[in-house]
């Protein structure tokens, strides 16, 4: 299952290319009980084909997301927190979330 709506997909590109340039709070969860968490850069947002590129300054470590292999998102209304995550099956979903530095 893909998010399939445009629509859906702009508002995570949006999200990015808000904080472009910026560093976010970002949390990765494939289960509950265990998240990692990191502090990244918005490098890249590009949208033909749609997909953001994460990078952690103090370890060079990167995360490209592309929307369309993601089952959900959500984007807060004040565009400070967004949320998409992937469902794997057998009750296990992959989240990540982006949130504004404090």
């Amino acid at each position: 299952m893909h998010i399939s709506d445009p629509r859906e997909v702009e508002e995570v590109l949006s999200f990015f290319r808000t904080h472009l340039g910026r560093e976010l709070d970002i949390a990765v969860s494939i289960f509950e009980g265990i998240t990692q968490y990191e502090r990244m850069k918005v490098q890249e947002v590009d949208a033909a084909p749609p997909r953001v590129l994460l990078l952690a300054p103090k370890s060079q470590r990167q995360i490209a997301i592309d929307p369309h292999q993601f089952s959900f998102a959500t984007v807060s209304p004040d565009h400070t927190r967004l949320e998409v995550g992937r469902l794997l099956g057998s009750n296990l979903t992959m989240r990540l979330t982006a949130r504004e530095l404090a």
